[in-house]
């Protein structure tokens, strides 16, 4: 983790270098999922919402752990899946399985400062705040350089840009997939 913070190509370059099988992959995403929603559920008992407040899909999830973690694992999968597929579109070199190990490492990554996140919200919560803004910021760092390693790209820019494009197409399918299953609330004109 000390070397992902420092190097983060590094890191990952190790990683990949450990030749983990399929299934230590898959069990990384598994258990980080569980981690992370186990974290969530905590954070609900200790800090709870209060019961006028809107119940949003976060907070229903957070409730229910295994829903949680099922539906990080689900998003872990699409995430490897994209990442490997649209990267060899733009002509990258890397696989879904080193893709579901750079996802796999983010989310784990995140486990660790969503702990500290949760322990600072106890004891200093305006601090808390700014670790939930680094942690996102650190996610973001983590996926533009894991990605470039795992295809060989060298323009951290147009990796920005492909990430862009690819989380605003994926959510405009996943909507109307929603919308066409009658998931989404209705919108008085």
């Amino acid at each position: 983790m000390t070397l992902t913070l420092r190097e983060p190509r590094r890191a990952f370059a190790r990683l990949r270098g450990l030749a983990l099988p399929l299934s230590a992959r898959w069990g990384l995403v598994v258990m980080a999922a569980a981690a992370s929603a186990v974290l969530s559920f905590l954070g609900t008992l200790l800090i709870p919402v209060p019961a006028d407040a809107p119940a949003d899909v976060l907070h229903v999830l957070s409730v229910t752990p295994w829903a949680m973690a099922a539906t990080q694992v689900a998003s872990a999968a699409l995430a490897a899946y994209l990442l490997a597929e649209v990267g060899r579109v733009f002509r990258g070199t890397g696989g879904f399985a080193d893709a579901l190990l750079a996802v796999g490492w983010i989310e784990t990554m995140m486990v660790a400062f969503q702990a500290l996140q949760l322990a600072t919200m106890l004891v200093l919560p305006p601090l808390a705040g700014l670790i939930g803004i680094g942690s996102l910021v650190l996610a973001t760092v983590l996926v533009v350089l894991f990605t470039m390693e795992l295809h060989g790209f060298r323009n951290p820019l147009l990796v920005v840009l492909g990430i862009m494009g690819t989380v605003m197409v994926t959510g405009f399918m996943l909507s109307i997939l929603a919308a066409t299953l009658g998931l989404l609330p209705e919108v008085p004109v």
